[in-house]
């Protein structure tokens, strides 16, 4: 993997275009940065939902309602410090010297990596998930686990969450590649978009 910066995202154009058999499907997704994290927010509502059960399994080991002093404005600092690395995450799943370009996007507030090079469905899925996996999920069973008392525990617990809440782009390629792609398809981004096909 060759992770090169590309500086600020302004147009669609910018992008990479990769080359694509005539059989290849476009997903059915939005067609712009701005749309793509509008429906993206849809999968705060899940993250929520996660976050409320980790409140109770959490207040059900310690025999008593998880206070209101949950957040910590480190766990929030630290959440943010690690977008480059969750980046750099998604990055290291592509297959290995492919490239890999690195775009920040100020207008739709956000940060993502593109590579036009094929991957598999299961691939894919990993890649989505795995920064969210090792900056959100694994923390969030951490704080469950933690002492409710102690000043770690607080940051745990607001970096966890908002490191889940970072991630809600990365559900939605997750829910797409899920329900529109075959078994043993091959996934490959092009432009602004992704695209699936069965290889040859």
């Amino acid at each position: 993997m060759k992770l090169v910066w590309k500086g600020v995202y302004k147009s669609k154009d910018q992008l990479p275009v990769g080359e694509l058999p005539a059989h290849a499907v476009k997903y059915k997704e939005p067609d712009s940065m701005l749309k793509l994290n509008i429906v993206a927010s849809l999968f705060v509502i899940p993250v929520i939902i996660l976050i409320v059960l980790a409140i109770i399994i959490k207040s059900l080991l310690i025999g008593d309602l998880v206070g209101n002093s949950i957040f910590n404005l480190w766990g929030i600092l630290f959440a943010f410090l690690m977008i480059l690395p969750h980046e750099y995450l998604h990055a290291i799943v592509f297959p290995k010297g492919e490239k890999v370009e690195l775009w920040v996007s100020p207008k739709a507030l956000g940060v993502f990596v593109i590579s036009t090079a094929p991957i598999s469905k299961g691939r894919f899925i990993f890649l989505s998930l795995l920064p969210n996996i090792v900056f959100g999920f694994i923390p969030l069973i951490i704080w469950i686990f933690l002492p409710h008392d102690l000043a770690i525990t607080e940051i745990v617990f607001s970096f966890a969450f908002l490191s889940l809440l970072f991630g809600v782009g990365d559900y939605l390629n997750v829910f797409n590649a899920t329900f529109q792609m075959p078994k043993g398809s091959l996934q490959q981004l092009s432009g602004m978009n992704s695209y699936w096909y069965m290889p040859k």
